[in-house]
């Protein structure tokens, strides 16, 4: 298809330097480019994030978070990028030196890559590049600057294959909480439990999900509104799924511990319903059955000591001692 610029277009232009084509027309997400060509074409020097918000349909916060992608690849210079502070250097120089990247001493917890980093790995790999666009796609937004330094982080140094984190962003989204701080946790508690295939992932996510219907199925069964702390998820999923108790027993069980206490404390239900176990207790019928014959017991123990007790009144013979 044949095309010409319209010359009516023409009668104002700006530059936009050609790199931003040649190199960055694929690496840079819609956000970003966005950024760059209000830049050029309204920034003069400086940046606005009100402004540019209210230009492009994005939040300041966005906005000034799609800037940074610009100085970290060196086509926007700005003051704080044209100093480097000695342990910046300090790290650069042990970098070129030995080949290998060095974190600065005075941090106290593991750096994330920086965004040329980023760059730098979505040049060399596709697995990797492919993560940041699908990435994008599941979470239904453009991701920032921040999201692909804490995605690479997760690939390259928590060492979670593509697959395992886009899992993780699908439960995230299932769950309601599909920022990255989220994602991040519950990628790094994964690599933690060694989750590093998508048959492994499954299989958690299966044993959540079991938890979660188990958990659902006592709140709903005993009317309790509150969100379960890991003590009672465990409780609810012995109780529910391994034991299978009587939903009237477990009604019964939660009343007891709310007379008792007056609140749900699942480590006295799991006393209660540990003893009826061991006692072979499956029902309320045989609660009740059992609340009878020691109430039988009880009466019957009563009545024989009081019979014995009027049979030694009536035998007791008085004995007087006269005072001398």
């Amino acid at each position: 298809m044949d095309y010409r610029i319209n010359p009516d277009m023409l009668n104002e232009i700006f530059a936009v330097p050609a790199v931003v084509a040649d190199e960055h027309i694929r690496l840079a997400g819609s956000a970003q480019l966005k950024v760059l060509i209000w830049l050029l074409r309204n920034g003069s020097g400086k940046f606005d994030a009100d402004q540019c918000s209210k230009a492009i349909g994005l939040t300041p916060a966005d906005c000034r978070d799609a800037l940074q992608y610009w100085v970290e690849t060196n086509l926007l210079i700005s003051p704080s990028t044209q100093e480097k502070t000695p342990a910046k250097k300090d790290v650069e120089e042990n970098k070129k030196t030995t080949g290998k990247h060095v974190l600065a001493a005075s941090r106290p917890r593991p750096v994330k890559p920086t965004m040329k980093e980023v760059i730098s790995r979505q040049k060399e790999s596709e697995e990797f590049t492919y993560l940041l666009d699908t990435a994008s796609a599941r979470m239904g937004r453009p991701i920032s600057n921040g999201d692909m330094e804490t995605l690479l982080y997760l690939y390259d140094t928590a060492g979670l294959p593509v697959e395992v984190i886009l899992m993780v962003i699908e439960y995230a989204n299932a769950c309601g909480k599909s920022h990255m701080r989220y994602i991040e946790k519950v990628a790094l508690d994964w690599s933690d439990r060694e989750i590093n295939t998508i048959a492994a992932a499954e299989q958690y996510l299966c044993t959540l999900e079991r938890r979660r219907q188990a958990w659902q199925k006592l709140s709903e069964l005993l009317n309790i509104k509150q969100s379960p702390t890991v003590a009672q998820s465990d409780a609810a999923e012995r109780w529910i799924c391994d034991w299978q108790i009587d939903g009237g027993l477990l009604r019964l069980a939660y009343d007891k511990c709310i007379k008792a206490t007056g609140r749900f404390n699942s480590s006295y239900m799991m006393k209660i319903i540990e003893n009826w176990r061991n006692q072979g207790i499956d029902s309320v019928e045989k609660v009740d059955d059992q609340n009878s014959s020691k109430s039988k017991k009880s009466k019957k123990e009563t009545s024989y000591d009081l019979e014995e007790y009027e049979d030694m009144v009536r035998s007791f013979t008085p004995v007087y001692i006269k005072n001398k």
